[in-house]
């Protein structure tokens, strides 16, 4: 261990190096990318860390895409970039990068398959154009609780997606997470789907996710996100829903006094990496980088868990009527018709190992 020790201090040197002389190309100097003077623990190694590294030495970028770096991706992916600095026996140098810094997510997912961006996580939207199949986690009231989610997203129905993806230019690592969508409205208490009767709700662009709100009487409409707070403001819609640290981090809470518990929709993020980078890596490094993803995510996991309790505590604290306990089986009813939408495209393969991997 004193040798990847001693390694590990040069390799900060040498990301000191590049970080001083690369500040000039982003704005402000740091461009979202990792700070050395932020200590990051790294966890202990792995089977794969524990021994030899070989394969060319190289530079990598590890990229967030438009997530910013307080946000629970941006701590998780911090890790991951320590642990393969640590633990790479010096061949490879990963930097990590936040909030746009090397462009938006949709430019991220093109740049994975060009080779100019080496691994990256964003929302499963952002990567859909080339396999629509990934969004299959976001069905409407899939999960029965967050467990089964995160065993779920790490499963079989997992492994068929990154296969997808080979001949895509992108060798798929891991599925990370934002959450569960959780509703908020300034009309009335949400308890069943009735109540939901009328109001107008801004509800995400995709096809199954306006037919589910609208099967439980809402009136979806699209609005950007960056203009949802003003849209709630003014009285443009009603309603929304988001994972919990996303309502409070957007201050939504101020003109939402409803929350309700509906765990509607599972918002995983999908982290992929470049085939051509990949290509470069012998076994060794390619098999430390898939380490990496999986300690990463536990970390990820973990932010996640403690993001979503300060934002619960948050909202209590600010006087937010939150309701814990609605009647999602009501709610799962009203949304099962609309999973057709995504079925009678791509088949059911995908949901039935879905639903087998949480013991449905």
């Amino acid at each position: 261990m004193m040798k990847k020790k001693v390694l590990a201090f040069g390799m900060a040197l040498a990301m000191l190096l590049t970080m001083t002389a690369c500040c000039d190309i982003r704005d402000g100097g740091s461009g979202g990318k990792t700070e050395l003077n932020e200590t990051v623990e790294v966890p202990d190694p792995g089977p794969v860390a524990s021994g030899e590294i070989t394969g060319e030495k190289m530079s990598i970028s590890l990229f967030a895409g438009s997530l910013p770096e307080n946000m629970p991706v941006g701590g998780a992916l911090k890790v991951m970039a320590e642990y393969i600095n640590t633990y790479s026996d010096g061949t490879i140098e990963a930097l990590a990068f936040f909030d746009t810094a090397l462009g938006d997510a949709t430019s991220m997912v093109q740049g994975l398959q060009q080779g100019t961006i080496d691994i990256g996580v964003a929302g499963t939207a952002y990567f859909s154009g080339l396999v629509p199949e990934v969004e299959v986690f976001q069905l409407p009231f899939l999960f029965d609780d967050l467990e089964a989610a995160r065993t779920a997203a790490a499963g079989p129905a997992a492994d068929e997606i990154h296969k997808m993806f080979e001949d895509k230019g992108i060798v798929g690592l891991s599925v990370w997470e934002n959450g569960f969508r959780e509703l908020t409205n300034n009309v009335r208490p949400i308890k069943t789907p009735d109540d939901m009767k009328g109001i107008k709700m801004r509800t995400l662009p995709a096809e199954v996710q306006v037919a589910t709100w609208e099967a439980m009487g809402a009136l979806p409409t699209s609005i950007d996100a960056s203009e949802l707070y003003t849209a709630l403001q003014q009285g443009t819609v009603s309603a929304q829903d988001n994972p919990l640290h996303e309502i409070v981090s957007r201050k939504f809470y101020e003109v939402q006094p409803y929350v309700t518990m509906t765990d509607a929709v599972y918002t995983p993020l999908y982290m992929g990496m470049s085939k051509k980078t990949w290509d470069r890596m012998s076994e060794s490094q390619q098999a430390l980088i898939k380490e990496a993803a999986d300690v990463a995510r536990e970390k990820q996991l973990e932010l996640t868990d403690e993001a979503q309790a300060e934002a619960l505590q948050t909202l209590l604290d600010y006087g937010c009527e939150v309701e814990m306990n609605p009647d999602k089986e009501a709610f799962r009813e009203r949304a099962l018709p609309t999973w057709s939408i995504f079925t009678d495209q791509y088949g059911t393969e995908l949901v039935d190992l879905l639903q087998q991997t949480q013991g449905d």
